[in-house]
């Protein structure tokens, strides 16, 4: 999968060429900020999640490759080519067997819509849509966007809402999960120089499953991010602080989620 991210990224490259337009500098990897990419504008985003540790052993590396177009009027789109790698214990939450591999694929669509400016107006605020579908899922996820800019520092929130489907062959008959995600994310960022931003980000993640509340769990870790004149990078390490609902390790909901996150992006202008 390394490979098509590769290709995908040499590939978009030289479908755009080279612009000075001003890139999309994010100060959160995992909190989604009100600016868009002005008409013309490209950019390519390479994402890394690194994920640990659950009630068993489990690591799991997701990567995105994403080529973000500006449209005018506020309004910016991307595609992203998703993989992800997963090692876990074969008997799940019974440690003790092997540990075995497997790989998804799949593609998504992303649109964003600024509606009002974080600096010009008492609140930024903008609407983001996501559609991913991948060999035996898909994914639609909706995000409220605020966020503000005071000086050197930038509060910003998202509302997430997630819907998922998921399709499993079990003795030859096909079975369709179906997963609905509430999400809630709050993030402070201060700029500390005209190149390095050091913050906070939380997320609050609600797993429903038959109209029930399966858990709810908040993360919490600091974020780097440094921005320089083509190109940007961000850092976050966010481990899980306590499980409201669905603990299964004294505080902490280690079944469907994991013990600390790592996500680092890197981005520059086309």
């Amino acid at each position: 999968m390394k490979t098509y991210i590769l290709l995908f990224s040499v590939l978009a490259v030289l479908l755009t060429g080279y612009t000075d337009t001003r890139a999309n500098d994010r100060r959160f990897t995992y909190i989604y900020e009100t600016l868009v990419l002005s008409r013309g504008a490209r950019e390519l985003e390479i994402w890394n999640t690194y994920r640990a540790n659950r009630g068993y052993y489990y690591r799991r590396l997701d990567q995105r490759a994403e080529f973000e177009f500006g449209l005018g009027n506020n309004l910016m789109s991307a595609l992203y080519l998703n993989s992800s790698w997963r090692l876990q214990d074969e008997n799940g939450a019974a440690a003790g067997g092997d540990a075995v591999p497997s790989q998804e694929v799949s593609i998504s669509s992303e649109w964003k819509y600024k509606l009002l400016d974080r600096v010009a107006n008492p609140l930024g605020l903008g609407l983001y849509g996501e559609a991913t579908v991948g060999l035996n899922e898909v994914e639609l996820e909706g995000k409220l966007l605020m966020d503000k800019q005071i000086g050197n520092l930038l509060v910003a929130f998202n509302g997430v809402v997630e819907h998922e489907w998921e399709t499993e062959l079990e003795n030859g008959v096909s079975n369709t999960a179906k997963e609905l995600n509430l999400e809630f994310d709050l993030g402070a960022s201060y700029m500390l120089s005209g190149s390095f931003s050091l913050g906070l980000e939380f997320r609050n993640t609600n797993t429903f499953k038959e109209g029930e509340v399966e858990n709810s769990v908040l993360f919490a870790g600091p974020v780097l991010a440094y921005a320089d004149e083509n190109w940007w990078a961000a850092l976050t390490v966010m481990p899980q602080v306590t499980a409201f609902k669905g603990a299964t390790d004294g505080k902490l909901s280690l079944d469907d989620h994991e013990r600390v996150e790592t996500r680092l992006l890197f981005s520059f202008h086309l």
